[in-house]
């Protein structure tokens, strides 16, 4: 169970930190080539849906975004945890 928490905190610090790094380029640099390759984002999942039972309304949905930086982000700390963890 450690293992499996260890992996999903890995993964979503990976995606975050992917993620901010990738707006901060989007930012940074003008419209072209760079700005678009990493403004490009994919979206799976299912889209919010709605059911009304009278006294209780319930929206089920999950989507996922997934961009370049995002997944670089998820390798990097991936790795980054393997060698700072590996050495105890």
């Amino acid at each position: 169970m450690k293992s499996v928490i260890y992996f999903l905190v890995i993964v979503l610090a990976g995606a975050l930190l992917g993620d901010f790094i990738g707006k901060l380029i989007v930012m940074w640099f003008p419209q072209g080539g760079v700005h678009d390759l990493f403004a490009i984002q994919i979206s799976r999942g299912l889209k919010p849906t709605n059911l009304n039972l009278g006294m209780i309304d319930l929206t089920f949905g999950c989507v996922f975004n997934s961009s370049i930086t995002g997944v670089l982000g998820i390798i990097l700390a991936a790795v980054l945890s393997r060698a700072v963890f590996s050495s105890k």
